[in-house]
């Protein structure tokens, strides 16, 4: 009996629902063929069957929400019997931490029964405003309520009732998430170089773009030094036998990283056809799991905004990132004479737990001399 399994993708998801059934039980099903769609915080995920046989049994029914990683059904033969499987709960939402201290228009009202000390500014501003001093805890001699403590609450109002209250989608919840625990948990440190463009822009064939070129150098970098994609797993590292480049890619509301397999082996125009296809796949909210997870090592470019450096925070659990920038034409000094030049920064922010500066550092300087002659790409 095999079971199917409720699949976790790319950013850390909690849970997942199930939009809907393409099979019945009691149907037969082969390998690889589409079961159900399920949507996850960031995009909808088709999941196949993992084995031949008939569809035993369904655990999760339409609009029925899960935690990932539970078992969604069964696939197997008729005389098998159907294990049982014990209710998973969902996980239960971290509450949101907020600051615990009062802003001076929401504390406590001060046990009183007299007058309300107030300077007298304090009380005409009070009263332009339209404030309540009885509201206030002032920050005075004696509690005395200054023109400040109006000040604040006067900011305060404003604030509550000048901005619109604007919840966060599941998708941007799961990306806040995994950026803080990315940026608490891994000590960041970050090395920049400059790569001669000219290569890229005259030596690609046509129908490769710059990020595809990037992907294929990062994965022959990768190959170099698997150090870059290693992971830390409690007191170990764990590195990855395969080389796979993830890729991270804007969609409506936020972002997602569909992942290239084995970029150190692929040519060229094969990486660039898988790039296309994930692409769509990813705007279109159509990547299955497996297009969504298993990177060892992400790559993000925002040349295209003319952005000409920045440090991005390393997707976690792995090491390194790399942020790739504009190209831009300055002079530059070839032989001793001052010429025209393209040049384009390379940023790699890494997690100091795993990668140090020497090796972060050979393996950028590969990367530039990869990228400054494409035809080792090929």
């Amino acid at each position: 009996m095999t079971p199917i399994v409720l699949p976790k993708s790319g950013f850390s998801s909690e849970a997942s629902t199930v939009i809907g059934w393409s099979v019945a039980e009691g149907d037969r099903v082969e390998e690889g063929q589409l079961l159900c769609e399920v949507e996850t915080e960031k995009t909808t995920i088709e999941i196949t069957a993992p084995a031949s046989g008939l569809l035993r049994k369904i655990l999760i029914h339409e609009g029925e929400k899960r935690p990932v990683g539970v078992t969604m059904g069964f696939i197997g033969e008729a005389d098998e019997p159907i294990p049982e499987v014990e209710e998973v709960p969902l996980p239960t939402p971290e509450a949101t931490q907020v600051s615990t201290a009062p802003s001076p228009s929401t504390r406590p009202r001060r046990a009183t029964t007299g007058r309300v000390r107030a300077s007298p500014a304090a009380r005409k501003l009070a009263a332009e405003h339209g404030i309540d001093l009885a509201e206030l805890s002032g920050s005075g001699p004696g509690g005395a309520i200054t023109t400040g403590d109006v000040e604040h609450a006067v900011e305060a109002s404003r604030a509550a009732s000048d901005a619109e209250l604007v919840p966060m989608s599941s998708m941007r919840r799961a990306i806040a998430r995994m950026t803080q625990e990315s940026f608490q948990s891994a000590p960041h440190f970050y090395l920049t170089l400059e790569a001669d463009a000219a290569s890229l822009l005259n030596d690609r064939p046509e129908g490769i773009s710059i990020t595809h070129c990037f992907v294929k150098a990062v994965g022959l970098a990768l190959r170099e030094f698997p150090q870059m994609r290693a992971q830390v797993e409690g007191d170990a590292f764990a590195i990855p036998h395969a080389v796979n480049v993830g890729l991270i890619t804007a969609v409506e509301d936020g972002l997602v990283v569909p992942v290239i397999r084995d970029a150190d082996q692929r040519p060229l125009a094969e990486i660039a056809e898988t790039v296309r296809s994930l692409v769509d796949g990813a705007r279109s909210g159509k990547l299955s799991a497996d297009d969504a997870s298993g990177a060892g090592f992400s790559i993000t470019n925002l040349g295209m905004y003319d952005i000409e450096t920045f440090h991005a925070i390393i997707h976690a659990p792995e090491a390194a990132i790399l942020a790739v920038g504009t190209i831009v034409e300055k002079p530059v000094v070839k032989d001793g004479q001052v010429v025209p030049g393209v040049r384009m920064a390379l940023t790699l922010s890494c997690d100091h737990r795993v990668v140090d500066g020497v090796i972060a550092a050979q393996f950028l300087g590969r990367l530039k001399q990869l990228v400054e002659d494409i035809s080792a790409l090929e």
